[in-house]
This record gives C-alpha cells, structure tokens and sequence, in this order.
C-alpha cells in the first residue's frame, strides 16, 4: 500500500511540473469539475473526520485518507496525462493506455491459469500464500476477477473495432474471460458473461446502424468468433469448480450478517460515520453472529462507505462512478467500471489499489473522453 500512494504521488508531482497547462481546460462549472470536485474531496472527508475526532480509530482513518488522496490522484492524472490538445491525438492517447492495459491485464490472465494448475498456492512458485491457490499477483479470486471485468471489455471492444489486428484482442478476449471461470468467482463469472453479452450487443446494435461503414464486415464476424473464442478457452481449463460453488445453498452467507451489522452503524451516525476504515475494528459491536474469523470489510462497500463516512461520503463516491455510466455505455470499453460498481454490491473492490487504483484511472478517461466528444474544435486544432 505505501509503495502505490507513494509511486502514485511522486508520478503526480513529475506531471504536474511537466504538463503546465493541465490547469488551462477552463471547464470549472461543468459537470466534470463538478465530479472532479466529489473525488478529490474524497481524502478531504478523512481529515475532516481526523480533524473533528469523529472516528474511532486515528491511524485507520489516517491510512484511508492517504489511499483516497492516492486514488484521487490517480483519476487526475488520467484526464491529465491522456488528454492532449486535439480530438485525435487524445483518442490515440487514451488507445495506447488502453492496450497496454490489455496486454498487462492478459499476462496477468495467463499466469493466474499457470498458477492455477501447477503452484499449488504458491505465489509465483516461490513464497506459500497459506492458501490452496493462488490467481496471478492476487491472492482473493474475487478481486483478481474485479481486475479482469475491467480489462474484458477494452479487449472484446476492441477485437469488433480494430481493423486487420483483430485476432490478437479477440484472444486476449477468451484468455481473460477463462481466466475468470478457472478462478471459480461467481460474481465474477456473472459479470463477465454480462460483459460479453453487451459488448456484442452494442457491437451489433451499431453495425446495423452504421452508415459510414464504421463497423465493417470483419466486424460482423467477429461477433460470432468472439464468443466463440471464449467458450473453447473456458472448455481447456474447465468450468466445475465455479459450477460446484453456484450449486451452494446459499452464496450470500455470512455476507447477510456482514451487511446487517453495517447498515445498524450507518443508522447510527448517518453524517459523520465512525472513521474511514474503521469497519473492521466497530464490527464486533453491532455483530449479529460471532465467526471464528476476523472480519476484515462488510462485503458491500456501498454499504461500508456508509457505515465508516456516513451518507455524505457514500453520496461523494457514488456520484462521480454513477454519472460516468452513460459515458461506459457510449464507451463499451468502460463497461467494466459498471461490472465493479455491481461487484462492489458482494465484495470489496475499493480497498484493493490494484483493483481501485484502475478503477479510477478508467473513471478518468472515461470523463475525458466525455469532453472531447462536447468540446467544440478549434481552429487551431483543425489547422
């Protein structure tokens, strides 16, 4: 954690004394200033909280308001660095982050498969993680399928939209979505079916409606490839293991107890909440059940942004994911951030930078690419 808000800030502080004109957008009453504004006041509410001794534990609220100034400075840094002047060069800009996240996103597919099969829960083969597996650089199946509902979009966009390179993103594609079903994450495998479901919707919607030939023919085939790819991938490495998980009786137990206990702290202080971070430690005393295990997050973050900032800080993280959905939907290589937002409903995405850290890098770009397709073109950028 250290190392990602100090990288994280030291990248900030090298951008903002290279990019001088990141302050000259002038777009200050806009709807994105306004969600600029909701995510850096983020790391705000924590010293406010510090600052008025409402929270139960100082160095937990400490630790959070580090990793939410880290987060904000993550979703600064995308709408910063991606976005140059010119329509084109930001859309080739923003492109290029994007496969690079793909293909980083793909070796990670690829080793969580390796793992899988051969280190026995060994991380990297090398130091024993105390669990039976392991998926690539994550030890939590569902935070590494988190990770991937953010990458399976860009590469399934991609394989209908690039033209001659298809195949490599249509691969990538059935890498990342088996790598999800190995994983035996039910949410997950939810999720990204879901994804892969609506981006061939769009996909199709938009090649019959496309009039300048912006889909082409080998667009409409790869449709059907697509999906195919998947499922001969998911075959390979075998689909019973989260098959045997979706047959339990009940897949939100303990959760339910989870969540009652978060929702009576949320009643309890509505404004101010008891501390960011702080759920683990005020659990024990509005725990409906005792569990021979430590209880580390409510398994809703929704629900604990509530309990630990109260609604204002719940309202301050909701809006910035909420209003960039028809952005995602406009965008289908966004539609991951939609995927996470469900996600967080059953798990706890938000306190994992590797999860989060994207997240708000894609929030971000998705907010540029929001303005490039408002901003008129000056005469500058035409010349």
């Amino acid at each position: 954690m250290p190392v990602f808000q100090i990288g994280i800030f030291a990248l900030l502080a090298v951008c903002v004394f290279l990019h001088k004109s990141a302050t000259e957008h002038g777009d200050y009453f806009t709807l994105r200033a306004v969600i600029s504004c909701c995510v850096f006041c983020l790391p705000l509410w924590g010293l406010l909280q510090l600052a008025t001794g409402r929270t139960s534990s100082a160095a937990d609220t400490w630790s959070a308001t580090l990793r939410w100034a880290a987060l904000a400075a993550v979703f600064f840094l995308a709408g910063m660095v991606i976005t140059r002047p010119g329509q084109h060069t930001s859309r080739e800009a923003r492109r290029a982050f994007l496969d690079l996240f793909v293909w980083f996103a793909t070796a990670e597919a690829v080793l969580c498969l390796t793992q899988i099969f051969t280190s026995n829960g060994r991380v990297l083969w090398l130091f024993d993680s105390g669990y039976p597996d392991v998926y690539a650089t994550f030890q939590y199946y569902n935070n590494y399928a988190q990770f991937v509902e953010l990458a399976l979009p860009i590469a399934l966009w991609r394989a209908l939209r690039a033209r001659g390179n298809a195949w490599p993103y249509a691969l990538a594609g059935g890498i990342l979505y088996s790598s999800v079903i190995a994983s035996a994450s039910r949410a997950g495998s939810v999720l990204c079916t879901a994804e892969l479901l609506a981006v061939l919707f769009i996909g199709l919607i938009r090649w019959r409606g496309a009039n300048s030939g912006a889909m082409s023919r080998s667009s409409m085939t790869m449709l059907a490839i697509v999906p195919a790819i998947a499922i001969v991938f998911t075959m390979v490495v075998g689909w019973e293991h989260v098959w045997l998980r979706f047959q339990q009786h009940d897949p939100y137990t303990i959760r339910r107890e989870f969540l009652v206990a978060a929702v009576d702290m949320a009643r309890e202080r509505p404004l101010t909440g008891f501390g960011l971070d702080t759920f683990p430690s005020v659990y024990p005393r509005y725990a409906v059940q005792d569990f021979p295990f430590y209880v580390n997050h409510a398994h809703n973050d929704w629900m604990e942004f509530a309990a630990d900032g109260g609604v204002p800080f719940l309202l301050l993280i909701l809006m910035p994911f909420l209003c960039a959905v028809p952005s995602a939907i406009r965008n289908p290589w966004g539609l991951g951030l939609i995927a996470v937002m469900l996600h967080a409903c059953v798990d706890y995405p938000f306190p994992r930078p590797a999860v989060s850290g994207w997240m708000f890098a894609l929030l971000g770009l998705l907010w540029a690419a929001r303005r490039d397709r408002t901003r008129p073109v000056t005469e500058k950028e035409v010349a």
